[in-house]
């Protein structure tokens, strides 16, 4: 039973919304005891909660009902308790642990808070300062013209009141082709282009092109309300996980405890040894903050699948990139190599498609077992670790429309029944890459304490449920209103991309506030392969003691930078 006060279906059937306002330095304090109280193996220890010290401003800077920079506040929080912890474990007090709740708002938004030599994300892609630093990963996949842009956009069905997620991942071509559409069509605007492929899409029920989008392998979701995900079989199958999902291997248990590294350098992960196989968001922002935090991480990429580039430029800080093919003998010795001494291993594709590369849960934790060490091996992925849709692919976007926040976001915007917007930042993106932080540290800390290897599972969609969760509740009406009056977003509508609904926030962000011009809120690089000033923002959590303070030794890294990269 929720402990604040709720009122049911505001936003619709199976939404829970706040009915006092509480301050968010406030709320953060009670939402980070909730997560704690829910979460396996967390602390509940009431000093080391009460400790966290929550600064900031009482409203939120993000717009809409969800309280995204609250979970973003109370995950740094959870990265900070537990990183103390393992501080504790290698005898460095860090002390009290701070976090600024209006930095925290941020957070999600990093993949566009970038300036090269002054330039900001937009005039840096027109500029096309991303090729600056080599090969074109990405290949224009996304930028391409209109009709690529708008093959990752919310459309009304055949069924009245059901919308539809459409996601053509990293194909556009193959995505549009397949319902007909020219992917070179010759459309004069993004506006244009929506209503193109809005004429196909309202040709099926949301039913056929869920399994037309499955018989293609393609990504796309119906836009359920929160109750009706939760009805789901797949919706009923994630909800059986906590959030935060972590456990040691029943196998590993003989594996004897791994001391954390001594160093002089005394943030929390200083020694541990990282790799990272993901792409676009969720997996990168992991990786960055396990930099951050003093791990030496070493993202392993193929030059041959496409990423999106423009993520290279924040993404990517702390890390060293490593270009392998797994498909050629040579190189797949070379990740074999790298896992021998690697503490931990994300993997950030679909669940067990690198079980076909050699590289899934069980070949790692049989390389582990052969050389008598424990190893965390974590899975990130859109719906969950089970449960007949956790093998689908899926984005931040699939997320946004399965859980019902897309849906919540239309009905608070003012649209009719069944019309969704996406949340205005990639936050399940954002916030799942945090998660994963706590999964980890939590997986270290036990580790180092009672030895064996630890699997962790992080879920897009887990992390979407969790906002909208009755405990957690939603902004009343009212002060979503306030937001708006204050910031003055321009409108939010079903066809914009989340990085269209980023550069809204951050117009408005500059306009009507200083947040972005905050001392310490962002943090300069000089001389990256793309400019001679490389500013990003800078890691959230401090430390009373701030040696302990998460930072990063060096900037951004272009993808596949390099062919041969060794542990430090």
């Amino acid at each position: 039973m929720a402990t604040n006060n709720i009122l049911k279906n505001v936003y619709g059937p199976g939404t829970f919304t706040d009915a006092f306002f509480t301050p968010l330095p406030a709320e953060c304090h009670r939402l980070l005891k909730f997560f704690a109280r829910v979460t396996p193996g967390f602390t509940n220890n009431a000093s080391l909660l009460d400790s966290v010290e929550f600064h900031g401003g009482d409203l939120p800077i993000i717009p809409g009902p969800l309280k995204s920079q609250a979970l973003s506040a109370v995950c740094q929080a959870m990265i900070g308790i537990v990183g103390k912890e393992i501080c504790l474990l290698k005898d460095f007090e860090a002390g009290n642990v701070i976090i600024d709740v209006d930095k925290s708002g941020l957070y999600p938004a990093t993949p566009g808070l970038v300036f090269i030599d002054g330039k900001n994300l937009k005039e840096i892609q027109q500029q096309g300062i991303l090729l600056k630093a080599g090969a074109d990963l990405d290949k224009g996949i996304f930028h391409k013209n209109a009709m690529h842009y708008r093959s990752w956009s919310l459309y009304p069905t055949r069924d009245p009141h059901v919308w539809y997620q459409i996601l053509s991942s990293l194909n556009p071509p193959a995505f549009l082709r397949a319902y007909g559409l020219d992917p070179d069509a010759a459309v004069s605007s993004n506006n244009e282009a929506y209503e193109l492929i809005k004429s196909e899409m309202v040709k099926y029920s949301a039913a056929e092109l869920d399994q037309k989008n499955m018989e293609y392998g393609f990504c796309g979701q119906t836009c359920y309300t929160p109750e009706q995900w939760k009805n789901t079989t797949m919706g009923k199958s994630l909800a059986a996980h906590p959030m935060i999902n972590y456990r040691q291997v029943v196998s590993t248990s003989d594996l004897p405890p791994v001391p954390f590294p001594k160093s002089e350098d005394k943030r929390p992960l200083a020694g541990i040894k990282v790799i990272e196989l993901s792409r676009v968001i969720a997996g990168p922002a992991l990786g960055t903050a396990l930099a951050s935090l003093g791990a030496d991480v070493i993202k392993v990429q193929s030059p041959n699948l496409p990423d999106l580039q423009a993520l290279s430029v924040t993404l990517t800080a702390g890390k060293r990139n490593l270009a392998l093919d797994i498909s050629v003998e040579e190189d797949k010795k070379k990740l074999q190599d790298l896992i021998q001494d690697a503490d931990v291993i994300i993997q950030a594709f679909r669940l067990r498609s690198l079980e076909r590369k050699g590289f899934g849960l069980n070949e790692v934790l049989q390389m582990a077992n052969k050389r008598g060490k424990g190893v965390v091996y974590l899975d990130l992925n859109c719906y969950g670790p089970d449960g007949y849709y956790s093998e689908r692919p899926g984005f931040q976007h699939i997320a946004d429309a399965a859980s019902g926040c897309s849906y919540v976001c239309g009905k608070a915007y003012g649209f009719e029944e069944g019309v969704s917007v996406l949340p205005p930042l990639p936050v399940a993106d954002m916030l799942c890459g945090a998660v994963g932080v706590i999964d980890i540290l939590l997986a270290l800390r036990d580790r180092a304490k009672h030895g064996g290897s630890y699997h962790a599972t992080v879920a897009l969609t887990a992390i979407d449920t969790a906002q909208l969760d009755e405990e957690v509740g939603l902004y009343h009406p009212e002060i979503v209103n306030k937001i708006q009056e204050k910031y003055q977003f321009q409108p939010m509508t079903p066809e914009l991309h989340v990085e269209e609904l980023l550069l809204i926030l951050m117009a408005s962000w500059k306009q009507h506030s200083d947040i972005l011009r905050r001392d310490g809120y962002m943090v300069t690089f000089s001389e990256t392969p793309w400019g001679n000033t490389h500013t990003i923002l800078s890691p959230i959590i401090q430390y009373e003691n701030s040696s302990a303070n998460p930072r990063w030794t060096h900037g951004p890294v272009p993808y596949c930078a390099s062919t041969d990269v060794k542990w430090k």
